[in-house]
């Protein structure tokens, strides 16, 4: 929130992206003067760019884990299943 500052704001609620639904433009001192029809189509045409998030970067740590903790799941099914056909 901004308090004592005296900014012209332009706001776009047609954002035409599933992420946002306002952005608020803060327009520079020296375009303040600029015609508004020009400002709105440069705000709503950088309001419609639309790209996807990032991808989740996974380390290789993660895979590393991964890998392990299913090896080690599989020999603890094949133990169990040895258990049980052994004894039963």
């Amino acid at each position: 929130m901004i308090k004592g500052v005296n900014k012209q704001i332009l706001e776009v609620t047609n954002t035409e992206n599933p992420y946002f639904e306002k952005i608020i433009f803060f327009i520079k001192p020296e375009y303040k003067n600029e015609d508004r029809k020009k400002l709105q189509k440069e705000a709503e045409a950088l309001a419609t760019i639309t790209q996807k998030p990032p991808k989740a970067k996974i380390g290789k740590r993660k895979i590393v884990r991964v890998v392990f903790q299913s090896a080690l799941f599989a020999m603890a099914g094949f133990a169990l299943s040895f258990i049980i056909n052994t004894f039963v």
